[in-house]
């Protein structure tokens, strides 16, 4: 009887353990589905489908100093200008182990504000800011704001980086070397 009581109390103790892993287990896998990021790349992505499709001209108008000068591209042209928005830093498994989400409702511009900030200063992209316009129906993302920095040999360059949906995209280099 007293072997029998020990045998029964080892079991529930076994059982007590395992079920609380499967517990903490449940809890982790909770607390990843809930850190939920929007998908920044299919958005370019399908914006850049939309101008496959048009047959207008894509105009490229670049302003270095003080020289001013626009140009319609080729459609190839547009690609590779529009390949600095789709990062590898933007890749679900990077993105969501090394960027922090935040969000507001900004009453001045009635949009909502994803804020995705990097963790660390290891990534080249530093904040992606999704701005989506609420509506009753639905909601539309409408700009997608990108800051990345890179180096070359001792210059610096920021790229602050803007795509307006089915609009337009902005690029702005600011090159900082060490002298200023």
């Amino acid at each position: 009887m007293k072997n029998q009581a020990i045998i029964l109390l080892v079991m529930i103790s076994f059982y007590a353990c395992k079920n609380d892993s499967v517990k903490k287990a449940d809890a982790d896998s909770i607390s990843e589905q809930e850190k939920s990021y929007l998908p920044i790349t299919d958005f370019i992505k399908e914006d850049i489908k939309q101008v496959d499709s048009f047959a207008g001209g894509i105009l490229l108008k670049t302003i270095e100093g003080k020289r001013q000068d626009s140009a319609f591209i080729q459609p190839e042209a547009f690609k590779n200008l529009a390949n600095e928005f789709l990062l590898p830093d933007l890749d679900s498994a990077i993105f969501y182990n090394r960027f922090t989400e935040t969000s507001l409702m900004d009453e001045t511009t009635q949009m909502l504000n994803f804020i995705y900030i990097a963790d660390s200063t290891t990534t080249s992209l530093r904040k992606v800011i999704v701005y989506v316009s609420p509506s009753k129906s639905y909601d539309k993302v409408s700009r997608i704001y990108m800051e990345k920095e890179t180096r070359k040999g001792d210059t610096t360059i920021s790229h602050k980086m803007t795509w307006k949906i089915k609009q337009y995209l902005v690029i702005a280099a600011i090159k900082q070397a060490p002298g200023g």
